[in-house]
């Protein structure tokens, strides 16, 4: 019961992901350029814009699904990192690889019911976007807001992967558990967190494109306009990527130390 009442503190995590990134700043921008950017940019130069009542095709589709289950390792292999295994860039990329299919299977059982409800209501809404059916709309809100709070308590998820040797339904559990009576402060952290990203994002991709615009004009796709806009995106949500990694790493093992430390010292620093 102790574990319960175990305050997360976002300050301290901040301070640890900080210590994280000087310490292992090397490894980390390794595995993120080869995981994030590169791939990212090469979907962003290649793949054609989708427009309206057009597709990219199967083997666009397959090429981006290709560098998101590469960026999924990635982002396993910083986990694995952040949780301070001295180990070397070959081994925690090797270790997220083989933890990829166990993470993408739970996240495949806790979204896909989801999806399904709401595939439905989405086709009706699609059907007829000018004046949408109330009760489709209110359906999506409310699955909305079921994926949220879903979410937020299975945040700790990509920690548990890479640290914790658990199937998918047990990892789903015991993320769930150690969320328990703090949605609240996660929920809060990932808003905060979300929206500074988010205006960070789109301050510097808008500069870059101005000045991108004003020495080249509009870049044409696969031009080197384009792949400095590309690399420079790519490089930001990579930046975007790595420290929620981090920082969800860092609260996680907060929780696993208060799990820990009523059979220890009552009051341990």
């Amino acid at each position: 019961m102790g574990t319960a009442v175990t305050r997360l503190s976002i300050s301290r995590a901040w301070d640890e992901a900080r210590a994280v990134l000087a310490r292992d700043r090397g490894p980390i921008a390794t595995v993120a350029l080869a995981l994030i950017v590169l791939p990212g940019t090469l979907v962003d130069l290649i793949v054609p814009q989708a427009t309206p009542g057009t597709s990219g095709g199967a083997g666009w589709f397959l090429l981006s699904v290709l560098v998101l289950l590469i960026g999924i390792v990635g982002q396993l292999t910083v986990s694995r990192i952040a949780l301070g295994t001295r180990t070397s860039v070959g081994e925690a990329m090797a270790h997220g690889a083989r933890r990829t299919p166990v993470f993408l299977l739970a996240t495949m059982i806790w979204l896909l019911p989801f999806v399904l409800i709401a595939s439905p209501f989405a086709f009706q809404l699609q059907a007829n976007p000018a004046q949408p059916p109330p009760i489709a709309t209110l359906a999506l809100l409310l699955v909305s807001l079921a994926v949220l709070f879903v979410a937020v308590r299975l945040l700790f998820s990509t920690p548990l992967a890479v640290g914790e040797p658990l199937g998918a339904v047990r990892l789903l559990e015991r993320s769930w558990a150690l969320t328990a009576g703090h949605w609240w402060r996660l929920f809060g952290f990932l808003v905060l967190f979300m929206l500074a990203a988010l205006i960070a994002l789109a301050a510097v991709t808008s500069v870059v494109g101005v000045v991108i615009g004003l020495i080249s004009g509009a870049p044409d796709r696969l031009s080197v306009g384009a792949l400095v806009i590309a690399l420079i995106s790519q490089v930001m949500a990579a930046i975007i990527t790595v420290l929620l990694t981090v920082m969800l790493t860092r609260l996680y093992l907060q929780r696993v130390a208060g799990e820990q430390e009523p059979a220890s010292v009552p009051h341990a620093p």
